[in-house]
């Protein structure tokens, strides 16, 4: 059986950019392509792109297979 485990990159305005966190509360850094492919290269896909929070900015779902 397939397994999936999924996180939510969230975006955040700061002052002239924007902080990505995971999940809403760990701090990732504003280089969205770096932060990206640092999760490709853990095996992570995005599976998505859509308003989950209802705010300003679209979350970025993230898929990894676990099994």
């Amino acid at each position: 059986m397939v397994i999936f485990q999924y996180q939510i990159l969230v975006g955040k305005n700061e002052p002239n950019t924007v902080i990505w966190f995971l999940n809403g509360n760990q701090s990732l850094g504003s280089d969205l392509l770096q932060i990206l492919n640092d999760f490709g290269s853990q095996g992570w896909e995005v599976a998505g792109i859509g308003d989950l929070g209802f705010d300003s900015r679209s979350e970025i779902l993230l898929k990894k297979q676990i099994q």
